[in-house]
C-alpha cells in the first residue's frame, strides 16, 4: 500500500517539530505576541500600537508565513498531489481570496485572504508531514509552552496578563488576547491529551495544568464546554470499548442525550445563564447578533468579503457598533460570521465539509479501528460548539482553522488507505480463487 506519510516512525522532536509548534503557538495567540504584537493584540487595552509592536507584528508575520512558505515549497510535489485531501476547505479558501473582488475593503481582504490560504496549506502540511500521534505532540508540545507562559505572564506581568473588562479583573487571559480566548485553547488542549490516549500516568500532569488555567481564565462558555468535552469522551470510551451492535445504540442514546440537555437548557435558559454569572442575552451577544442579520441578508450569496466587514468604526460595521454601543470585532457566532463574510455560499462550502467529516469518522468509529479517532470527533465537537458563540474558523491567524483542516485531511488519508486496503483484498481474494480453480482442475486431470 502507498504510504502517505513517509516519516511515521519519527518521533523526536527534532528542528522541525520545534519549528511547527512554535508556528502552532502563533497561530493560538492570533499573533498577539506580548510587547511585540500587531494592532488586534491591543483591542482588549484601547492603546495604541507602538513603533516596536507595528514593526514587531509585521517582522513576525513575515517570519511565521516565510517559514511556511518554505515548508511547502519543500514538500511541493506531495502538497499539489493530495490537494484533493482538502476538498471544501480548498473551496472556502480560495473564495476568501476571490472575495476581495466585492469587498468593501478589497486590498485589506486580500491581505488577510492570502495568509488565511497558507494557512489551510499548513494544515495539510502538517497532516501529510506527521503521522497523527506526532501531530498531536507536537500539538501538546505547543500547549504546554503556552500554559506556562501565561502563569509566568500572571507572575511577573499582571497588569498585562489579567483581564481589564469590569468584573473580571482577577480573570487570566496570559498570553492571549483575552480570558475567552485562553481559556478556549486550554480546552482545545485538553482534547489533544484525550485525543492522544497515552495512559493515565502520562496524561494526568498536562491535564491538570490546562484544566487550571481554564479555572483561572474565569471563561464561563470555556468551563461549560471543558464539562461537555469530558462528558463525551467518557460516552466515547464506552462506545470504542463495546460491541460493534452496542456502538450503535449508545452513539444514538448520545445523540437523544445532547438533544434533551439542549432542549432543557433553552427551556431554563434564564436560569442556567444565572449560574453562569451571565444575563439571557449572553453578554450582548443577542444583540450583536440581531443587528448583525441584516447585513447578512442584505448580500446573502457571496457576503461582503473575508474580514470586509469587521474594520472598526470604518463601513458598514459602524452601524453595528453604533446599535449595540460597543466595539465589535466579529459576529461572534461563527455560522453567522461565515454567512456575514462569505455569504450563503460560503456558509454551505462549510456545511458540506463539516458533513463529510463527521460522516467518514462515524463510519470508522463503527469499526472502532483507530485510537485516534477521539482526537478527531473532540475538534468537530468544538467547532460546532464554540462557533455558536464565538468565530473560530475565519479567524485571521486562528489556530482552529489550520487543526480543522489538518483532522480533515487525516479523515480523508484514512479514507484512501481504507479503500486501498479494500482494493488489495479483493485482488488477493480473486488470485486466491484462481489459485484455488488452477489447483482443483489440475487434481481432476490427474
Amino acid at each position: 500500500m502507498p504510504v502517505i506519510r513517509p516519516n511515521a516512525a519519527d518521533t523526536s522532536p527534532g528542528v522541525e517539530g520545534i519549528l511547527c509548534a512554535t508556528l502552532l503557538a502563533f497561530f493560538a495567540v492570533q499573533g498577539a505576541i506580548p510587547f511585540i504584537a500587531p494592532n488586534q493584540a491591543l483591542e482588549t487595552t484601547g492603546q495604541a500600537a507602538s513603533g516596536l509592536m507595528f514593526w514587531g507584528g509585521i517582522l513576525s508575520q513575515t517570519a511565521v508565513y516565510g517559514s511556511i512558505a518554505a515548508l511547502l515549497l519543500l514538500d511541493l510535489p506531495r502538497i499539489l498531489r493530495w490537494l484533493r485531501a482538502m476538498r471544501w476547505t480548498l473551496g472556502l479558501a480560495l473564495l476568501a481570496i476571490a472575495s476581495s473582488v466585492w469587498s468593501q475593503f478589497p486590498s485589506y481582504t486580500l491581505r488577510r485572504s492570502i495568509p488565511f490560504a497558507m494557512a489551510g496549506l499548513f494544515g495539510l502540511w502538517f497532516a501529510l508531514r506527521y503521522p497523527v500521534k506526532r501531530q498531536l505532540s507536537i500539538l501538546r508540545m505547543s500547549m504546554l509552552g503556552l500554559a506556562l507562559a501565561t502563569i509566568i505572564m500572571v507572575i511577573l506581568f499582571p497588569g498585562l496578563a489579567l483581564d481589564r473588562s469590569t468584573g473580571h479583573v482577577t480573570d487570566w487571559q496570559g498570553i492571549f488576547t483575552s480570558k475567552n480566548a485562553c481559556g478556549r485553547i486550554m480546552v482545545l488542549a485538553t482534547a489533544i491529551v484525550l485525543g492522544e490516549n497515552r495512559g493515565v500516568l502520562r496524561s494526568l500532569p498536562p491535564m491538570l495544568l490546562f484544566l487550571f488555567v481554564i479555572a483561572m481564565s474565569g471563561s464561563r462558555g470555556a468551563w461549560v464546554i471543558e464539562g461537555g468535552v469530558l462528558t463525551v469522551y467518557g460516552g466515547i470510551c464506552l462506545m470504542l470499548a463495546s460491541t460493534r451492535r452496542s456502538r450503535i445504540v449508545l452513539g444514538m442514546a448520545l445523540a437523544c442525550f445532547t438533544i434533551t440537555a439542549a432542549a432543557v437548557l433553552m427551556t431554563h435558559l434564564k436560569a442556567a445563564m444565572a449560574l453562569l454569572g451571565r444575563d439571557t442575552t449572553l453578554s450582548g451577544r443577542t444583540q450583536i447578533w440581531a443587528q448583525v442579520w441584516p447585513f447578512v441578508i442584505t448580500h446573502p450569496l457571496l457576503g461582503w468579503g473575508y474580514a470586509g466587514f469587521w474594520k472598526g468604526l470604518e463601513g458598514e460595521a459602524f452601524r453595528v457598533v453604533a446599535a449595540v454601543r460597543f466595539i465589535v470585532y466579529h459576529a461572534h457566532n461563527g455560522f453567522l460570521e461565515i454567512g456575514l463574510e462569505l455569504g450563503a455560499v460560503g456558509l454551505a462550502i462549510f456545511l458540506c465539509s463539516y458533513a463529510r467529516a463527521w460522516r467518514i469518522l462515524w463510519l470508522r468509529m463503527r469499526e472502532a479501528r483507530d485510537r485516534h479517532l477521539i482526537w478527531f470527533l473532540l475538534l468537530l465537537l468544538l467547532i460546532g460548539l464554540y462557533d455558536l458563540d464565538e468565530n473560530t474558523l475565519l479567524i485571521y491567524n486562528g489556530l482552529f482553522w489550520v487543526v480543522y483542516v489538518s483532522v480533515l485531511c487525516n479523515l480523508e488519508f484514512l479514507r484512501h488507505e481504507d479503500r486501498l486496503a479494500a482494493e488489495l483484498s479483493l485482488q488477493h481474494a480473486v488470485t486466491s480463487r484462481m489459485a484455488h480453480g488452477a489447483l482443483q482442475e489440475s487434481r481432476n486431470w490427474d
